[in-house]
């Protein structure tokens, strides 16, 4: 794209290597004809592939100077729509859109929000490919006793299925980002039991408040009163005084949960 310079402010970073086009691509459900929600398709590498498919296509981009190419690269594909607005803003139920997948070359400065975003729409998402930073796609599959584990893990992990396909180097891209990339997949989970999901929320983003701290000194006081009662309750749980959020798998967080709105520490909207 001549005259065009990738805009640093905007994390914009162009896959350039066709054949990880092709695989991240293949990796998208499309047999069903499912409309397709592309976040940032900049230059277009994925965005040309995904219209060809012929499935309904919605690019949403938030750099206005793109749009002219990108009009002019899909002008004879009529199943593709741009949309110019900043993507956590989208709301696909505003167009109509459901039961989509969502595929994406993530800003590495959007990449958390983007996955909270998932979580927020996983009713209408029927699979999303996302190429995220190593860094942040590590977190996100990570496991319980790891320095990944973290809120990002807890909350993509209890919605979605999250698989790890492969990485691609700085070289593939232009300009050349500082680190590497993951490509990942989520797919929803069939049938997720949280009785009490804005608790639950508060409790896990509480427990990590700092990481060097044990679960006690975290909650306390803003969930719970004080240090005698945190070890009372914890002791009710059969967990050792000292644990620390980390150690903590998710159902032991959903444990924790009921007990403290059991014990009315956690207001439940009605």
């Amino acid at each position: 794209m001549p005259g065009y310079r990738a805009k640093k402010r905007l994390g914009q970073n162009f896959l350039i290597s066709q054949a990880f086009i092709e695989r991240i691509v293949a990796l998208a459900d499309l047999s069903d004809n499912d409309p397709i929600v592309e976040i940032g398709p900049g230059r277009g590498a994925l965005t040309l592939p995904l219209a060809t498919t012929g499935a309904p296509l919605y690019a949403v981009e938030f750099d206005h100077d793109l749009l002219p190419y990108l009009h002019k690269l899909l002008e004879d594909h009529k199943n593709a729509r741009l949309i110019q607005m900043d993507f956590l803003e989208f709301e696909p139920s505003h167009f109509d859109i459901d039961n989509f997948i969502l595929v994406g070359n993530l800003p590495y400065n959007i990449s958390s929000p983007v996955l909270d975003w998932c979580v927020s729409h996983r009713a209408g998402l029927k699979q999303a490919v996302l190429m995220l930073q190593k860094e942040v796609a590590d977190r996100v599959s990570s496991k319980p006793e790891s320095k990944g584990w973290s809120p990002l893990a807890i909350f993509t992990q209890l919605y979605f299925k999250v698989t790890n396909h492969f990485n691609i180097a700085a070289a593939h891209f232009r300009p050349e980002p500082q680190v590497a990339s993951t490509v990942l997949t989520l797919i929803p989970a069939k049938k997720v039991e949280v009785p009490y999901p804005e608790a639950f929320e508060t409790v896990v983003r509480a427990s990590f408040r700092h990481r060097r701290k044990l679960l006690s000194n975290n909650l306390v006081p803003t969930v719970i009163p004080d240090q005698h009662l945190a070890v009372k309750i914890f002791d009710q749980l059969g967990w050792k005084k000292n644990i620390r959020a980390e150690e903590l798998p998710t159902d032991m967080f959903l444990e924790l949960t009921r007990v403290l709105v059991d014990r009315k520490m956690i207001e439940v909207r009605q």
